[in-house]
């Protein structure tokens, strides 16, 4: 079973300690084309609890941003100091509710992975979403046992941009970061792997606006797993 952590201190996968290299998965836009439900969440919870969330307002303050900082933007910007969890997790019930129907992975996504699983290439997921989010994708993928940790945010382990999540994710795979390839779609999640020295490969196809000069800083662009080759990859990124 994959470790969980969420805001704790990751074990060590011993499988994979003589590992030489190790690849760190976001979830929502990377191992999915989510982000469409996600906002459709977001609005749906306004409507119901009465806040003025629309597609700017969802683009502006919380693409991409934890679930802590969203709360915290919309305390501020809706003068609303009593905004508390259940509002989060009432939008992330609406959001499985919407999403897990239609669910499917990235194009390509299921072959990498394939091609990971041949070469005894460790795996672990880092995202800023709900562990119970990404749990969901996983179980419906049923590619859980592919990853040794799942690392999500908690009250001691900031989210993206920060690069806390990312880190924990390499201790959990016992690498050195910057023996960590990350794949991932937006630009928290590009400065966070720049923050934690690790390459990072950008996912295009549900990348915002927002995140696409940060994109163009990463070591390689794909627009989805589709084009990326273990051996061209490895030589790309110097490995």
């Amino acid at each position: 079973m994959p470790i969980s952590t969420a805001g704790g201190t990751p074990a060590v996968h011993g499988e994979f300690t003589r590992a030489p290299w190790g690849v760190v998965f976001d979830v929502d836009g990377t191992m999915v084309d989510n982000h469409a439900w996600h906002q459709a969440g977001w609005i749906e919870l306004g409507r119901r609890r009465g806040l003025p969330i629309d597609a700017d307002y969802y683009r502006d303050h919380i693409h991409s941003k934890d679930n802590g900082v969203i709360l915290e933007n919309m305390r501020k910007n809706f003068g609303l100091p009593e905004l508390g969890q259940d509002v989060a997790d009432e939008k992330e019930a609406i959001y499985r509710e919407l999403y897990r129907p239609v669910l499917k992975p990235m194009d390509g996504l299921m072959d990498f992975l394939e091609q990971l699983r041949l070469q005894r290439i460790p795996c672990a997921v880092a995202s800023n979403a709900p562990e119970p989010n990404a749990r969901m994708i996983l179980e419906a993928l049923a590619i859980e046992d592919l990853f040794a940790a799942v690392i999500t945010p908690g009250p001691t382990l900031p989210g993206k941009p920060e690069p806390d999540i990312f880190l924990a994710a390499a201790a959990a795979l016992n690498l050195a970061p910057s023996r960590c390839v990350v794949f991932e779609d937006s630009y928290s999640g590009f400065l966070a792997a720049g923050a934690a020295g690790m390459p990072c490969v950008a996912i295009l196809h549900g990348a915002s606006t927002v995140s696409l000069p940060y994109a163009a800083r990463t070591q390689a662009q794909h627009r989805d797993f589709t084009t990326v080759h273990l051996p061209e990859l490895l030589e790309a990124l110097g490995l």
